[in-house]
């Protein structure tokens, strides 16, 4: 009964957390880490970098889930 209990559990975490993927998303934020590693060497590229996050904050303002995925793939970038 306690296998039985751990599989259906273990099997509902990993529906769980693989549906919450968002490939638009990850995406967008790759773009974003990649405009924030090229800023580095380029100051003037810093704002393309700024407007672009604002885009995706806007985009995403209604979904705070994803706006806390946001926030976490951000301090990815640094």
């Amino acid at each position: 009964m306690k296998k039985v209990l751990g599989l259906i559990l273990f099997f509902a975490a990993t529906l769980l957390f693989t549906s919450c993927d968002d490939p638009e998303l990850n995406a967008l934020m790759d773009d974003y880490c990649k405009c924030i590693s090229e800023s580095r060497t380029d100051s003037g590229k810093l704002i393309d970098c700024i407007e672009q996050m604002e885009n995706i904050k806007e985009n995403y303002k209604n979904n705070p889930r994803k706006l806390s995925k946001i926030l976490s793939k951000t301090d990815e970038c640094y």
